[in-house]
């Protein structure tokens, strides 16, 4: 033990290199004055001002190094990284030096939505580009800093410092026109402020920096610290005038408040200048605001894409706060259960949770063995061994990325534990039920079944029209599912994924605009290891309905029964959908029957419809972002005649024979 902590004070001391206290200087005081109109606009302060100074911080990377110095397993998953960043090493400088014009953009880089914009095509298309290359710096720099700082390889080196002289000296990291997404909105006067490249860009930098230490010219570093306490000063300004949209309406919850707040505080912990606590102090208020606004029970309210782009970088900088010894925000509820609704949001086979704007429906195959990078961060940084245990059971092992050998460090010691997570949830936060008949690693042959059951509540963000889904995977097939969420600028990316008819729902008087939330009141009836029983009253998520509702039961034999009953405000006439259901079937569906009773069957799959009303059931083919071939068979019920409402019950046995 002794020799570790000895090991990690000698990589501290090499590669993190002596405190750099910045100046007082005009930035700093148009800081502190600009940090201080913000507070002073807040109703209230939740958290007394911090006093303790900054301390270093170096990131969770100088234990790896550590590591390495006494661990092969260790040394083999970084040398396999070092293979890998070759790529990186010969990379164009077109992907991390501003383009000043759209030809300059790289093809990777220009955001699909511009192709259809004409008055703000180049403005948003610069700013798009700003938010990848920023990408590209906290990323592929970071793994580059991590093997100079390692093997002191030349080449690794020069190519980070290459990529950090580059955002020396943009001013700003985030150019205006990132809200411009379509040409109807016009760019507010003084712009749309900071967003996720003066984030990113802030993050990628002070990793970097933690890294590489003394093997930065002072030159650079200069220029590095200069452009930092910039973003900052652009930041805490944004703030005082409530320039970005998300300030502007106090959206609290975003991932677009949250990411630049927690560059607040990584800005603060890099430049380490005392003079900067008040911009600090903001930074706290507002993420306290944030993680009050996420739901108690862990759930991340815009779902598990932006969670998995948010909630590392989050979880991380209140470790940071943590080691410099501010204990503010350490003990709020999200905070301690967070990790356990990551874990939930795994299924069985891979798939993963996918309901609001999931642009992940499976898993990517390097993750199959070992945490995406903000499950790493939430796990380690959730302070409960019970998180580690679970973790280890879904992720026996890292891999050669540097989440992957964050975690493969952190739990190279561990004995592996039985899985203690329960294997159902339910997060009345997002009024969303998980349930699976038992846990498996996403890399064993799935054998598992596993349900969930969207309603609905009015602090989420990110949303589709989804209120009611039912999802059912048995092993690596998807029975039914939603439409998962493709590219922002996919076609038919409203009508076909995110509105109500990418969802197995009622279909009739959606809310508009599918984004607005709604109040679906659930109640969960039973939920245990053999199955569970929920009650929806969906009837808010239209206008059409005087009254819509849903119960949704289901059992470990690969029963579920759901029952619908709807009443329209004004008749509906004959021949309008009224229900339908994504299968996961690739094939053409197999239907039967006439007036009140049909039976669809697909491969390891049957469905009973029995309704009080004729109905007219039919199938169409319909895109999807879930899995190859991207194509699956939707399954429509009509009502034959004028209807003022309809009672549908559907009856789905799964063969659970069928996995695969």
């Amino acid at each position: 033990m002794v020799r570790w902590f000895l090991c990690v004070a000698m990589v501290i001391g090499v590669f993190v290199g002596p405190a750099t206290a910045a100046p007082a200087d005009q930035s700093t005081e148009r800081i502190r004055a600009a940090a201080g109109r913000a507070l002073a606009a807040l109703p209230s302060r939740r958290y007394p001002a911090w006093s303790g100074g900054f301390g270093s911080w170096p990131g969770p990377w100088p234990g790896v190094l550590a590591a390495s110095r006494n661990s092969m397993a260790t040394v083999d998953l970084l040398l396999q990284l070092e293979r890998g960043v070759q790529s990186t090493i010969a990379m164009s400088p077109s992907l991390y030096r501003r383009p000043t014009d759209l030809e300059g953009i790289a093809p990777s880089q220009l955001d699909s939505r511009s192709a259809s914009m004409v008055r703000n095509k180049v403005a948003f298309a610069l700013a798009s580009c700003d938010v990848a290359q920023a990408d590209v710096l906290r990323t592929k720099g970071v793994e580059l800093a991590m093997i100079s700082a390692w093997r002191g390889d030349a080449a690794a080196t020069a190519k980070a410092l290459d990529m950090l002289a580059a955002f020396a000296d943009r001013s700003p990291f985030q150019r205006p026109g990132w809200s411009l997404t379509d040409d109807s909105i016009a760019l507010p006067a003084g712009g749309d402020g900071v967003w996720l490249a003066t984030a990113w860009g802030i993050g990628g930098i002070a990793d970097m920096v933690g890294l590489m230490g003394d093997r930065i010219p002072a030159d650079l570093r200069s220029r590095l610290d200069q452009a930092v306490r910039a973003e900052l000063e652009r930041i805490v300004t944004d703030w005082a005038d409530a320039r970005p949209w998300y300030v502007k309406g106090r959206d609290v919850a975003s991932n677009q408040w949250i990411e630049p707040c927690v560059a607040m505080v990584r800005a603060c912990l890099h430049l380490r200048d005392p003079a900067l606590g008040p911009a600090y102090d903001l930074a706290v208020e507002n993420l306290g605001l944030s993680i009050a606004a996420q739901g108690a029970d862990g759930a991340f309210m815009e779902g598990l894409g932006y969670a998995e782009q948010t909630c590392g970088p989050l979880t991380d900088c209140l470790t940071a706060m943590h080691t410099i010894g501010d204990p503010r925000l350490r003990s709020e509820p999200w905070s301690t259960k967070a990790w356990a609704w990551f874990l939930h949001m795994n299924l069985v086979g891979g798939a993963v949770l996918n309901s609001h704007d999931c642009r992940m429906s499976q898993r990517p195959d390097w993750a199959m063995r070992t945490p995406m990078p903000s499950e790493v961060s939430v796990l380690l940084g959730s302070g409960d061994p019970a998180a580690i245990d679970a973790g280890m059971f879904l992720f026996p092992q890292g891999s050669a990325t540097l989440p992957g050998i964050r975690w493969s460090t952190a739990t190279a010691q561990r004995p592996a534990a039985p899985m203690r997570l329960p294997t159902f949830a339910s997060f009345p936060s997002q009024g969303q039920v998980v349930w699976r008949s038992a846990w498996e690693p996403p890399a064993a042959r799935p054998g598992a079944l596993a349900v969930w059951v969207r309603g609905g509540t009015l602090g989420e963000g990110h949303l589709h029209r989804d209120n009611g889904q039912v999802s059912v995977v048995n092993g690596s097939r998807h029975v039914l599912m939603e439409c998962g969420t493709p590219d922002y600028g996919a076609a038919g990316f409203e009508e076909r994924y995110a509105r109500a008819a990418g969802h197995g729902i009622m279909q009739v008087g959606e809310v508009s605009p599918r984004g607005r939330p709604v109040a679906v009141a659930m109640e969960v009836r039973t939920l245990d290891a053999s199955g569970g029983s929920v009650r929806m009253d969906t009837t808010q998520a239209s206008t059409a309905a005087r009254s819509c509702t849903r119960e949704v039961t289901w059992d470990d034999r690969g029963r579920v029964v759901i029952i619908d009953a709807v009443s329209f405000t004004a008749p509906v006439p004959a021949g309008t959908e009224v229900y339908r259901f994504h299968t996961g079937s690739t094939e053409p569906l197999e239907i039967s029957g006439s007036g009140l009773s049909w039976n669809v069957s697909w491969r390891g799959a049957t469905l009973a419809l029995r309704a009080d009303r004729p109905i007219l059931v039919a199938q169409q083919d319909w895109p999807d972002a879930v899995r190859p071939p991207f194509r699956h068979r939707v399954l429509t019920i009509e009502v034959a005649g004028r209807a003022d409402g309809l009672k549908l019950d559907s009856t789905l046995q799964v063969d659970r024979r069928v996995v695969d």
